[in-house]
């Protein structure tokens, strides 16, 4: 999706990775250099969604974006974990804030509005002419797609089976200011990332340039369900941490809510999960809450077509257009200090008191602007590996404490196999070996062209550690980059 302008049912789906995306459509205005307007699409129907940059504004005491370095390298040598949460509050209020763009009756919040990865990546293949910009425009709601970490962690774990059916789906987009550093450097092409291989892979590591302070990239990820004959949507729903650790993916949690699309419910309404496959019906009227209490959205056609395409296999469902898709969890990182700060955000049926890795202290400090359906998030923060916050390279393990910040909707199911190099030989400098056991800040880290590197658990991760890093491409902590390479050469 793109414009030029002046610059100044079913199969068995457990086969091999190779999963159908549906696109959006595209569209190309041209204005020359002596055009004051923009060309117009002759279908009135066609949409174009203009990418809206971060609020400056928020309302919010001591809130800024971005947020000066130095301000927060002094919250991670303070450990000021009530500054880092606010902050982190901060940036979701203002993610979550309307917009005046919209899409078939839906208002967009602002992240809503961003560049998706592939958006951005077709940007990057695209050559302006002479005295023309690549504009950042939209034409429909960013593709959704099945969360990449889940199929890569099968390959990285040599898995001969890849699983491809999932009820849960992500929109990767970029801020303004991050797609902006993305198309002028053409970060996505091949040849672009070969230009900074390191000469000397047997001593040398390679580095992009990095992102800019005010980029932000951010992982929305999505609940599907089809709506029962009552109107209700069951979701599973975070019930906290195992102990011991294991691989907890959501399809074991056992614990749901159900979410009325007539939102005939009552408001702040106390919810009781069902923990049971077959719940009675007063069981199900205390599990059940408005699907206004979620941030959704309405399919359009395509959408719809791709989730009946890879919807579960075993549990066949109907999507059609106008169905809901409600957002369950989302990734973000933003570019303030060099390894970027790191913020999850998952839905809770107690968003007051929820579960690890949230805390009812996370939530106390939740601003009164962030209201609605917003407000049922729960928040993680890793703007730091390990305690005490150690520096970006030559740090250590030794006498350290672990900042375990997953999201259970995306990390909680990985198993020890999710966590191997290319050889599988390093060892976690933690004893960690499962998904929630992990922090983002340390599984960014590893992100290199190749992809080679794998994935970890917590630990500190020196950034110019040849044992990890040798020959490898680092990618600025964007695994989105290494999962969206456009093969130019």
């Amino acid at each position: 999706m793109y414009s030029l302008s002046n610059k100044g049912k079913k199969t068995n789906k457990k086969t091999t990775v190779g999963l159908l995306l549906f696109s959006s459509l595209l569209i190309t205005t041209v204005s020359c250099k002596k055009e004051t307007k923009e060309t117009k699409p002759e279908n009135g129907d066609i949409a174009q969604i203009v990418p809206q940059e971060f609020p400056q504004d928020l309302g919010i005491s001591g809130f800024n974006f971005p947020e000066d370095s130095t301000v927060v390298y002094n919250w991670l040598n303070n450990r000021d974990t009530d500054n880092i949460t606010k902050h982190a509050w901060g940036i979701w209020a203002g993610l979550t804030q309307k917009t005046n763009e919209t899409y078939k009756g839906d208002t967009l919040r602002v992240f809503e509005t961003w560049m998706g990865v592939k958006e951005v990546a077709a940007h990057c293949r695209t050559v302006a002419l002479k005295g023309q910009e690549i504009k950042q425009v939209k034409t429909a709601r960013t593709q959704l797609s099945v969360p990449r970490q889940f199929t890569h962690a099968q390959l990285l774990a040599n898995k001969e089976v890849v699983q491809t059916n999932f009820q849960l789906f992500e929109t990767v987009s970029y801020s303004p200011g991050a797609a902006q550093y993305a198309i002028d450097n053409k970060i996505f092409n091949f040849s672009v990332l070969n230009s900074y291989k390191p000469k000397d892979t047997l001593t040398g590591i390679g580095r992009i340039n990095p992102f800019p302070s005010n980029a932000i990239t951010l992982k929305p990820t999505y609940f599907a369900g089809v709506p029962d004959k009552n109107g209700l949507i069951r979701i599973p729903t975070w019930p906290g941490t195992p102990n011991p650790p294991k691989a907890f993916k959501e399809t074991v949690w056992n614990t749901y809510v159900y979410a009325d699309v007539t939102n005939s419910q009552p408001a702040n309404k106390k919810l009781v999960p069902v923990t049971t496959e077959n719940p009675s019906a007063e069981q199900i009227k205390n599990a059940t809450c408005n699907v206004s209490d979620f941030i959704n959205y309405k399919l359009d056609k395509e959408a719809a077509d791709f989730l009946n395409k890879n919807e579960d296999i075993d549990n066949p469902q109907v999507f059609k257009e106008g169905d809901l898709i409600l957002l369950v969890a989302m990734h973000v990182g933003t570019k303030e200090i060099s390894n970027w700060t790191w913020q999850t955000f998952f839905w809770s049926y107690q968003p007051d008191t929820p579960f690890a890795p949230s805390s009812t202290a996370e939530a106390n400090l939740r601003p009164s602007q962030i209201k609605g359906a917003a407000a049922h998030y729960a928040v993680a923060t890793a703007y730091a590996m390990v305690w005490p916050n150690q520096p970006i390279n030559g740090g250590t393990n030794a006498n350290v404490e672990a900042i375990i910040a997953f999201n259970p909707y995306l990390e909680a199911g990985f198993d020890p196999s999710t966590f191997q190099n290319k050889n599988g030989t390093y060892p976690n400098k933690l004893g960690f070996e499962y998904g929630v056991q992990t922090n983002c800040m340390s599984c960014h880290a590893l992100a290199t062209v190749s992809g080679n590197v794998g994935y970890t658990a917590d630990q500190y991760i020196s950034m110019n550690d040849l044992s990890i890093f040798r020959g490898e491409t680092q990618v600025d902590f964007a695994w989105s980059i290494q999962g969206n390479i456009n093969k130019d050469q």
